[in-house]
C-alpha cells in the first residue's frame, strides 16, 4: 500500500481556502454580538437598552460607594468587643459576688444542719425526761389519793345530805360482821360536775384519816361487784389519777383478752400492768412494749392506741355560765379540783 498524501493547500492570497480551524477562530459574517477592539473608543449610547444599562451601572456606582470600608469595620468590630468586654467583666464580677453569697449559704447550711442534730438529739432526751418526770407525776398524784374512795350509784337526797354519815353507815354494812367503832374522814363530797338524773347520782369521793383501814374496806368491797344500799346497787373504787384512769381505760381491749384466756393479772405503781405466765410475772409500762407483751404471754396481737400522746394536750376548757349577783359560790376542796373520771377498770 502507499501512503496516503496530504491535502495541498493553496496560499494564494487572491483565493486562499479555507481551513479546518476557521470556523471557530474567526468570527462569522452578520452574527450577533460582535464587539469592538478594546483599544476603540465606545460608541455612543443609541436607544432604551444602552439607558437602562447606564442606570444599573449608577445603582451599582452608588451601592458600591455606600460599602463599608475595611476601616468602617475594623471600628465596628472595637466597638463590640468593648462592649463584650464590658458586659463580661460585669458578669464576672456578678459572678464573684454569687459565688461568695454561694459560700456563705453553705457554711450557714453546714452549720445549721449540725444544730439541727444536736436539737434533734435534745428533744429527744427531753422527751425521755418529760415522760420520765409525767410518771414521777402520776405516781405523786396516786399516792396524793391512796386514802381516797370513790363510791359509785348512791342515791342523792332531794336538800342536803350529810355525806360522812352516808358513807359511815355503806362501810359499816361492808365491814360486818366486825365494822370498825368509827371511821374518821379527812374529807367527804359528792364530784363536782353538775347534777343531771339522766347521768345518774354523782359518785362520793371520801378521804379516810387511816389508810389500813380504807385498805381494809378495799379488800373486803372486793368480795362482792355490787352491794345493795338503800336499795340501789353500789360499787366501790380506788380514787385514781386522770392519766392512770387513760391508760388503764386503753387497755380494755388486753384485759379483756386476759380474762377471756384465765390469765391473772393486776395493776402495779408507778402505772404498770402484770400478768402471770409461767410462774413469772411480765410487765407492761410504755405503749410501745403491747406487742411484746403479748406475744410472751401467747396472745393475739392487737392494735392499742398510744395512751401518752392521747394525754399530753390540755383538756378543753368549758365557757362558764354567769353567775347571779347574789349567788354564793359553793366550796372547793383538795379532791374537787381533779376532773370526774369514769370508772377504773379493777
Amino acid at each position: 500500500m502507499g501512503r496516503t498524501k496530504r491535502p495541498e493547500y493553496s496560499l494564494t492570497p487572491g483565493n486562499p481556502q479555507q481551513r479546518p480551524l476557521d470556523g471557530f477562530l474567526q468570527p462569522q459574517p452578520g452574527a450577533s454580538g460582535d464587539t469592538a477592539s478594546p483599544k476603540m473608543a465606545p460608541a455612543p449610547s443609541q436607544g432604551p437598552e444602552n439607558t437602562a444599562l447606564e442606570r444599573i451601572e449608577g445603582t451599582l456606582r452608588e451601592l458600591t460607594t455606600a460599602m463599608a470600608t475595611k476601616a468602617d469595620l475594623q471600628a465596628i468590630t472595637a466597638t463590640i468587643q468593648e462592649t463584650l468586654r464590658t458586659e463580661v467583666a460585669g458578669l464576672s464580677t456578678e459572678l464573684a459576688a454569687h459565688a461568695g453569697r454561694i459560700t456563705a449559704l453553705e457554711e450557714a447550711d453546714t452549720a445549721l444542719t449540725a444544730r439541727m442534730a444536736f436539737t434533734d438529739i435534745a428533744v429527744a432526751r427531753q422527751g425521755e425526761m418529760l415522760l420520765t418526770m409525767r410518771r414521777h407525776l402520776e405516781d405523786v398524784d396516786n399516792r396524793g389519793r391512796r386514802c381516797n374512795i370513790r363510791v359509785r350509784g348512791v342515791p342523792e337526797a332531794e336538800g342536803a345530805e350529810d355525806v360522812q354519815d352516808t358513807l359511815q353507815e355503806l362501810f359499816h354494812l361492808i365491814m360486818q360482821p366486825s365494822p370498825p367503832p368509827q371511821i374518821e374522814f379527812e374529807r367527804a363530797h359528792r364530784a363536782l360536775r353538775p347534777r343531771n338524773a339522766e347521768d345518774g347520782p354523782r359518785d362520793l369521793i371520801c378521804c379516810l384519816s387511816s389508810f389500813p383501814v380504807k385498805n381494809a374496806i378495799m379488800v373486803k368491797a372486793r368480795d362482792r361487784t355490787t352491794w345493795t344500799f338503800r336499795g340501789a346497787q353500789v360499787s366501790l373504787y380506788n380514787d385514781l389519777s386522770t392519766i392512770t384512769l387513760e391508760a388503764r381505760r386503753a387497755l380494755r381491749p388486753v384485759t379483756a383478752t386476759l380474762r377471756e384466756h384465765n390469765v391473772t393479772y393486776k395493776w402495779g405503781f408507778p402505772f404498770a400492768l402484770m400478768a402471770r405466765h409461767q410462774n413469772r410475772w411480765v410487765t407492761l409500762k410504755w405503749p410501745e412494749e403491747v406487742p411484746r407483751f403479748l406475744g410472751e404471754l401467747g396472745l393475739p396481737p392487737q392494735t392499742i392506741p398510744n395512751w401518752i400522746l392521747g394525754s399530753l394536750g390540755p383538756p378543753p376548757r368549758t365557757q362558764r355560765e354567769p353567775r347571779q349577783r347574789n349567788a354564793r359560790a359553793p366550796a372547793t376542796s383538795q379532791a374537787g379540783r381533779h376532773r370526774d373520771p369514769t370508772s377504773p377498770e379493777e
